[in-house]
């Protein structure tokens, strides 16, 4: 048994931590995450597809019906609430970008689940924020705390450490580091995750620090706790299991992939790492962090709305393409683990297995200690 300030924090027996993957739905995957003993954390979810009214997944029946992120996020907690063993633990991803303008009713529906339902509170106890400001969701979060006697957790992403620093200025209870192997959403510090986490470790010695970024089997998470990290955090390889939430493409594509196959390019909050296809090859360029905001400035224009409105549009259509199946024409989220990944297990299977190879990666590194 591995104990950490995570396991210790939240009460679960493996520090491992089923990354948010919006726009994507991540729910099915977060049960089994929880079910298995690790956190499951849903995604915010961004597809515009009409759903089943049933079962939430994408539909053209006549039944079908459109949903916001809001309605979505409830939807999943439900769910996870429901199909989850007791003891288990999961959470939330909240995209809190500039341009992300739904965060606040997405956040103000999980506070209010949670103060309406004991055991949702019990199920749900983390909220992990991205690819913004943690500061005003930090606000929301503590005051719902103070006013009703909550102790919901608030972790951020942040990409180094001056990012780390003021996810722990703004209330934070920890911090997700991401280094720049990772999948999807991106910085543009670029700090690879064997140089970040010993550094954030240094710095915050006492904080519960998740790692993000290159982690997919038993000894990349021994070498992220070496590193000192409390638990790592993965997207990509939870992917490519035989029961999650994603298509069966999907999964195929990250199992013959390469660890020379994934490119960085922009996406609509900044550098999004994806998998080489037709479409990251057609869209390879990227912006500096200040054509991006640049960019966003002018889009948020009262006079640029329209301008806004349609290239969210054709971005989430173009995540929608690979959602349902087509690996050539929509972006495929992965980080550069798609190189070590060769099998299709079930997630409690992959759970499991890390943890063993973890525990005997340690023990072998102890027996290599001379006198």
């Amino acid at each position: 048994m591995i104990k950490t300030r995570i396991t210790e924090m939240f009460g679960v027996k493996y520090p491992i931590v089923l990354a948010g993957m919006g726009p994507f739905s991540t729910y099915k995957t977060a049960v089994k995450v929880g079910n298995s003993g690790g956190i499951g954390l849903t995604s915010h979810w961004g597809i515009l597809s009409k759903v089943d009214p049933n079962t939430f997944e994408i539909s053209d029946a006549s039944d079908a019906r459109s949903i916001t992120p809001a309605q979505k996020i409830e939807l999943d907690l439900k769910y996870i609430r429901d199909k989850t063993d007791d003891g288990a633990v999961c959470g939330c991803n909240i995209r809190v970008a500039r341009v992300q303008a739904d965060w606040k009713s997405v956040l103000r529906r999980v506070l209010k689940l949670r103060r309406e339902d004991r055991e949702m509170r019990e199920k749900i106890k983390i909220i992990v924020t991205s690819a913004g400001n943690p500061a005003p969701p930090n606000k929301m979060i503590k005051k719902n705390n103070e006013k009703h006697n909550d102790d919901l957790k608030h972790f951020h992403v942040s990409p180094c450490l001056r990012l780390v620093e003021h996810t722990f200025k703004s209330g934070c209870d920890g911090v997700v580091a991401v280094g720049y192997e990772g999948g999807g959403h991106q910085s543009y510090e670029g700090v690879n995750t064997s140089v970040l986490i010993p550094i954030v470790r240094a710095h915050f010695p006492d904080k519960p620090i998740i790692a993000g970024g290159g982690f997919y089997n038993g000894q990349t998470l021994a070498s992220g706790l070496a590193l000192g990290a409390d638990a790592v955090q993965m997207g990509t390889r939870f992917i490519a299991t035989s029961d999650g939430d994603f298509h069966p493409n999907f999964k195929k594509l990250i199992l013959k992939s390469q660890d020379e196959d994934t490119i960085i390019t922009t996406g609509m909050f900044g550098p999004i790492r994806l998998i080489k296809n037709k479409h990251a090859l057609e869209h390879a360029k990227v912006l500096t962090r200040e054509e991006k905001i640049k960019q966003e400035k002018f889009q948020v224009d009262a006079d640029q709305q329209k301008i806004l409105q349609q290239q969210m549009l054709e971005k989430f259509m173009a995540m929608e393409k690979s959602y349902k199946g087509d690996v050539e024409n929509g972006p495929c989220l992965g980080g550069q683990t798609v190189g070590g990944i060769e099998s299709m297990p079930t997630v409690k299977e992959l759970i499991e297995t890390m943890m063993a190879e973890c525990q005997e990666t340690i023990k072998t590194l102890y027996f290599k200690i001379g006198e």
